[in-house]
């Protein structure tokens, strides 16, 4: 479920309370609500898009949801005052349907014409969409599945999103192998680096270091964005190589070479475990 956020949700109310969106507060009928979710998700035959929303339809909201342009055209950070998606500085990334199951708001989005990837923040959720697709169409849908799915009541996360979110954001949490070089690389993208990326709805995770090249994961906004390589070599490895003289270079896998790196990392893990139970014993 969408969350209230405490200091958001204050400001939004001392705007009630002046006035400022009355406008905003009447409900729409929950038969309305369907048939606009229904046209919304089911484009017309021949068109990227089957309905225009008309300003009646977006006043008979209480959520508003408003957006930021984000570096990559093709991304859009959507955020409202009035909710919040995760936990704090949590974050998921859903880059393709296939992934969705983990939230059934990600289902909603990729359910647009359109939309081609999702990323969950704790403030904001940044949509991806295809390259032929406009945002002046494709914008004002999402901006109602957002807010329909806020006035569902359903958890934003699956079950085995859940899960997964337990284990997903501890990538910067110091482990007991990690030696001071990498102590120092996991907190400056913690405390430095990705609190910048994220305020343009992106997101960077730490996957392995090797030798002096730290291998990175990029998330939301900043993967597929034209200017990616700029931001890794000019500002996260700079960066890096500043702070740390033992970095030499920042380098970006894919979403594959990532997830083989951390599973031989768990590997690794759960067999030292192993061992020094049986020498304990």
């Amino acid at each position: 479920m969408l969350r209230p956020s405490g200091v958001r949700l204050a400001l939004y109310a001392a705007r009630v309370i002046n006035g400022a969106s009355l406008s905003m507060r009447a409900r729409c009928s929950s038969s309305a609500r369907r048939s606009l979710t229904s046209s919304l998700l089911r484009p017309a035959a021949g068109t990227f898009f089957g309905t225009c929303l008309t300003a009646q339809s977006v006043q008979c909201r209480s959520i508003v949801v408003e957006t930021n342009e984000t570096p990559n055209p093709d991304c859009m950070r959507f955020f409202s005052m009035e909710l919040s998606f995760l936990k704090p500085e949590f974050s998921m990334d859903i880059p393709s349907p296939a992934q969705a199951y983990k939230s059934p708001l990600a289902e909603a989005l990729f359910g647009v014409a359109g939309v081609q990837a999702v990323f969950l923040a704790d403030e904001y959720v940044t949509v991806r969409k295809h390259a032929q697709a406009d945002w002046v169409a494709l914008a004002p849908i999402i901006k109602e599945v957002i807010v329909e799915f806020a006035e569902s009541k359903e958890n934003v996360l699956s079950e085995a999103g859940e899960e997964e979110l337990m284990g997903y954001n501890d990538d910067t949490e110091p482990e007991e192998d990690d030696d001071e070089v990498v102590l120092a690389v996991k907190e400056l993208l913690a405390t430095r680096i990705r609190p910048m990326l994220r305020a343009d709805g992106g997101n960077v995770r730490f996957i392995d270091m090797d030798e002096g090249t730290v291998f990175l994961l990029l998330e939301g906004s900043c993967k597929s964005c034209p200017s990616s390589h700029i931001t890794l070599k000019s500002g996260i490895e700079r960066m890096l190589m500043h702070w740390i003289p033992e970095v030499v270079e920042a380098q970006e896998v894919s979403d594959e070479v990532a997830a083989d790196i951390l599973s031989e990392k768990r590997l690794r893990k759960q067999l030292k475990e192993k061992n020094e139970v049986v020498e304990a014993k």
